[in-house]
């Protein structure tokens, strides 16, 4: 594919960009696209100003808010899509709709368009937006919710008999 950044700025053009995503949904039966479509559509609509962008090596579509930087993403699957706000272990989630285990990722997954709930994204899109802008403080924040480890338990000393 080459080097799709432009040489001066960095950036991408957004006849590249479309290429790029483009590339990435190629593969993907009708049903995904649908959802992918949807939530793409949902995402920009809620947050005009955020710029989509396509990531290759994840195959994913990616949005990025100008304070922020990278917000959430759009994976496809052949069989689900899911949605993962990046740092999605600092949301509130009093339902608990999100999924994942990871360190600091979430997410929502769909088979279905039928199942997207504008509500509970633009819910989800507004917490990231309340995080702090710095990765360190984020980190500090997840670092800071994880139990303190006991200090190790001292070794009794055998005696002999």
């Amino acid at each position: 594919m080459g080097n799709l950044q432009s040489p001066k700025s960095g950036k991408r053009s957004e006849a590249e960009n479309l290429k790029i995503i483009e590339e990435i949904l190629k593969p993907h039966p009708g049903n995904i696209l649908k959802i992918v479509g949807e939530l793409r559509k949902k995402i920009s609509s809620f947050f005009p100003e955020w710029e989509e962008r396509g990531y290759p090596v994840w195959k994913a579509i990616g949005f990025r808010d100008p304070k922020q930087g990278y917000v959430c993403g759009i994976f496809p699957f052949s069989e689900r899509v899911q949605l993962i706000f990046e740092w999605g272990v600092l949301f509130t989630d009093p339902k608990k709709k999100l999924k994942g285990e990871t360190k600091q990722i979430r997410y929502l997954e769909y088979s279905s368009w039928n199942e997207i709930d504008s509500d509970l994204i633009l819910y989800y899109l507004r917490q990231s937006l309340e995080l702090p802008a710095g990765k360190k403080e984020k980190e500090f924040m997840i670092s800071d919710r994880v139990p303190k480890s006991l200090p190790p338990s001292k070794k009794k000393s055998k005696r002999k008999t």
